[in-house]
This record gives C-alpha cells, structure tokens and sequence, in this order.
C-alpha cells in the first residue's frame, strides 16, 4: 500500500469529523498534478518571486473547504495572456462608450422634440463582454471538498447540460459530471456570459447524481448520500483540470472511504 494512502486512512481513523484534515488529504492526494509553488497568503505573488512556475497554489488555512490554484502573474506567458484579455476587454469598453454616446445624443434630440425624457444606459461591468470572464475562468482552477453530506447539490449557469464526462475515466467512481465552458445569453437581458468549465467527482457511498433544468441555462446536480462520501468539484481553466483529473492518486482516496 503506497504512503499517501496509509496517510489518508489515519486521518480518516483518527478524526472522522475533522474537515480540515480530509481536505489536506485530497491536497496530498493531487500532489502529482500540482508541482507549483506556494503563494503568499493573500494569492498575490509566489514564494520566493518564481517567474517560471505557470501556477502557484494559495496555502491552506483552517475552514478551508477549497484548494486554490491560480496563475502566477510573475510569469511571462501568462502576463501576455492578460495583457490580450485587457486589449479586447478595453474594445469592447470603448465600443459601450460609444454606444452610449448615441444613446444619449438621441435621448436629448427626443426630449427636445416631445418634452419628455428618456432613460439612457450607462457602462457596466457587463460591457466587457464574456472577455473578463474567460480570463477569469483560465487564470485559475478551484477545488471544492465536499464531505459526506446527506445530500451533494450542485447549481451550474449554463448552455450546455452537465452529463457524464466522455473525456475522463475513473476507476471507482460513482460518477464524473462535467460540463465545458461556454457561452449564454441571459433571457431578460440578452447580455452575453461566459461559464466555465466544471467536473464533479463523487466517490464513496453516493447514489448515481440526477440533473435537472431549473431555469434558462440553470442546471443543478443532485445526488444523495450516506457515510462515508466524497465529492470534488473542480472549475476553471481546462488544460489544468484534465491534467489533474488525469495525475491525481484517485486510488488513495477510494481507499480512505473503504
């Protein structure tokens, strides 16, 4: 038996309850896809100023229930990157500017010739266009640790309905439910958004998940449960998602619910 799993079963045997420790463990767990470094406590900037590393990883504090990978901003490949993400999020601010221009230079020829005024949009946050988003969502990937609940519900914004991963194979699991990034606009508005990527993996005592249409592009992923159960939740960028989905020790982990 490999020491990652004689790890994981003595801190399952010694602290069933304890959250902090079980999420450790799926960290140690994906150590194999996760050879970056530590970022300072805020996420800012990696420990010790690394330019080559593409990611770093924010430590764990106590309550933590999601391990966070994120670009490494001192990196060359990635600061190209935002600095194209900034250049066609700037176009499109600038194409909203100029709409509202417009806007407002008919509302004022309308007032004149009626007497009555008219609302005029002004630039949001949603004029950026599904840019912002996307680097947003390739910038970094979260895992969220859920740990037997009696029940695992999941709510997804998207174009595309979750459903069995065609991609990924996990001997053991109960099921793996992913969806890819993708784009909507929404019903009442007709603003574009982006969503990103998400796989779900439910391991342990869990029934098969159920997805159900709750909305215009709303999913939720539901599944029931009982001890003992573990469901990882991955979203963001999807090159690294594969590649942990693909390097992670998913061996140690069925064994630490057995």
């Amino acid at each position: 038996m490999k020491l990652v799993t004689l790890i994981l079963i003595a801190l399952l045997g010694q602290a069933p309850g304890d959250a902090d420790r079980i999420v450790a463990a799926v960290r140690a767990a994906m150590a194999p896809a996760l050879p970056f470094p530590n970022s300072d406590a805020d996420g800012g900037l990696p420990v010790g100023g690394n330019t080559e590393a593409l990611w770093m990883i924010r430590p764990l504090q106590p309550g933590d229930r999601s391990i966070e990978v994120i670009a490494n901003p001192l990196n060359e490949v990635n600061q190209l990157r935002a600095a194209r993400a900034m250049a066609q999020i700037e176009n499109n601010i600038q194409a909203a500017q100029r709409r509202a221009a417009l806007q407002y230079d008919r509302a004022v020829s309308e007032a004149k010739r009626t007497g009555k005024s008219q609302d005029v949009d002004g630039v949001t946050l949603a004029d950026e266009g599904v840019a912002g988003a996307k680097i947003d969502a390739e910038s970094h990937v979260t895992i969220d640790v859920a740990i037997t609940e009696p029940a695992f519900t999941f709510a997804v914004d998207s174009s595309i309905e979750p459903a069995p991963s065609r991609q990924v194979a996990i001997p053991g699991a109960v099921a793996v439910i992913a969806v890819p990034s993708n784009t909507f606009r929404e019903t009442d508005t007709s603003i574009e958004r982006f969503t990103e990527a998400q796989t779900i993996v439910f391991l342990g005592r869990v029934a098969a998940p159920e997805v159900q249409k709750r909305a215009d592009h709303r999913y939720e992923v539901f599944a029931t449960a009982t001890s003992p159960a573990l469901v990882i939740r991955l979203r963001g960028n999807e090159v690294l998602m594969a590649d942990l989905l693909r390097k992670t020790n998913w061996n140690s982990l069925l064994e630490l619910l057995r």
